[in-house]
């Protein structure tokens, strides 16, 4: 029978760096386009090839654009980060609460965490279309429509959810001999939770975080329906904005786009390698590591 050959070490490197660049390639073709083409005039735009860079590249798209991004931006801020941090905080609570309510001595806790679980995951799948009339009312009757914390509300419903699913894969590696200790100390659930807790899942945690940040940054629906008046609009709605009924000014359009994703960008670079390491924590705890 003939031997199997088996790839060399230094050769499954190489091609799993090739793949990678072919992967990274791709991604950035469509930044590339982005990025120049806000460099070049409207009539440039319209008459050259997307790839091409510009032949004489000026600042003015984006010049034109940053005064009117610097509204949007700072609303988003406030919001995306508020909103994410409450949503996976409490998140993360509500994944401990179903943990140790699955755990729990009574009979039925595991059937009765397990229905919860099931309608918080459900939660998570509905589309915000669907809440537009109910969510629009409560705002309104609660008096914060066109308001930071109106908007803020609307994500804490959507995004706790999310946050509770997303942690639940992490909070439940954590061995329950921890938790049975602490109580035996007299912690409450609280103090477990902050103390015990929340330290051994700082991966997951930063994971969530930055996953919820980029998904509120990109909100557009709920800004739209929220905010009334131009000084409450968030970056989305803002670049929307740009494409009009009478006409598009594309290098201007491409210009909003770029300077719109920088933040998440930003956010992405300086904790992407925590979200790598939730990623890895989350397969080592999935191989029972």
């Amino acid at each position: 029978m003939r031997e199997r050959r088996v790839l060399s070490p230094y050769t499954k490197s190489v091609l799993h760096y090739i793949a990678l660049t072919i992967v990274s390639v791709i991604w950035l073709i469509p930044v590339y386009a982005m990025i120049i083409n806000g460099f070049k005039s409207n009539l440039e735009v319209a008459s050259s090839p997307v790839l091409v860079p510009p032949s004489h590249p000026t600042l003015s798209p984006y010049m034109a654009v940053a005064h009117v991004l610097e509204t949007p931006i700072i609303n988003s801020l406030i919001v995306a980060v508020i909103a994410s941090l409450l949503s996976t905080i409490l998140g993360s609570m509500g994944a401990y609460f179903f943990y140790v309510l699955s755990n729990s001595y009574f009979r039925g806790s595991g059937m009765l965490s397990n229905f919860l679980f099931s309608l918080i995951a459900l939660g998570t799948f509905i589309p915000y279309e669907a809440t537009l009339i109910p969510l629009t009312r409560f705002i309104v009757d609660i008096n914060l429509l066109n308001s930071y914390p109106g908007l803020i509300v609307s994500m804490l419903i959507f995004y706790i959810p999310t946050a509770a699913l997303l942690m639940s894969l992490f909070v439940t590696v954590v061995p329950k001999s921890l938790i049975e200790a602490a109580r035996l100390d007299g912690a409450g659930d609280v103090k477990i939770f902050f103390k015990v807790i929340l330290p051994l899942v700082i991966p997951g945690f930063i994971s969530t975080l930055i996953f919820i940040i980029i998904e509120s940054w990109n909100n557009f629906f709920l800004p739209l329906v929220l905010t009334t008046t131009p000084s409450m609009r968030l970056v989305p709605v803002a670049v929307e904005a740009y494409t009009g009924g009478y006409g598009t000014l594309y290098n201007e359009t491409f210009a909003v786009a770029t300077l719109a994703s920088l933040i998440p960008l930003i956010i992405f670079i300086f904790l992407g390698r925590y979200f790598i390491r939730g990623l890895v924590a989350l397969g080592g705890a999935g191989k029972g590591v």
